[in-house]
């Protein structure tokens, strides 16, 4: 069974972190040297952080995993969609030159309900590109420009 995966880019988890620990320490710094806002800076500090936490762990749990048979999309908190291949009912890609080789975005439906999104900075975007356009019926495909 052929497995596929692509994901967001951890480049950006790494930030998100260096951004997480300046916000703590400058908060830390503010809360003691300022006693008569200590709860307010306390409380400031920790929205702010768990916001950036958040933020990080979604980006973390979001993988898109391509089998034989489905798509599993896993979203927040573990939520997972499968769309087996049969129930996808159209599949855009976006390109440039009007091939569905040189797609800049990727956008596949189930009924009339888009299901899911790929963007090229994604990591392993050209892997799951070819292994969609491999596995799906050609009468399926659309190309906009």
């Amino acid at each position: 069974m052929k497995k596929i995966e692509c994901y967001q880019p951890r480049g950006i988890v790494k930030m998100l972190i260096y951004l997480f620990l300046f916000w703590t320490v400058i908060c830390c710094v503010s809360v003691i040297s300022n006693n008569d806002y200590f709860i307010e800076g306390i409380v400031c500090s920790i929205f702010f952080d768990m916001t950036i936490f958040l933020t990080i762990f979604g980006i973390l749990v979001y993988k898109i995993t391509a089998t034989d048979e489905c798509i599993i999309i896993r979203k927040w908190y573990g939520r997972r969609v499968k769309v087996k291949f049969d129930d996808i009912t159209k599949v855009v890609f976006a390109t440039l030159s009007g091939k569905p080789v040189d797609a800049t975005r990727i956008r596949i439906y189930k009924g009339k309900k888009k299901v899911l999104s790929l963007d090229p900075v994604m990591e392993n975007y050209d892997k799951m590109k070819n292994y969609l356009l491999d596995h799906i019926d050609d009468t399926k495909i659309d190309t906009i420009s």
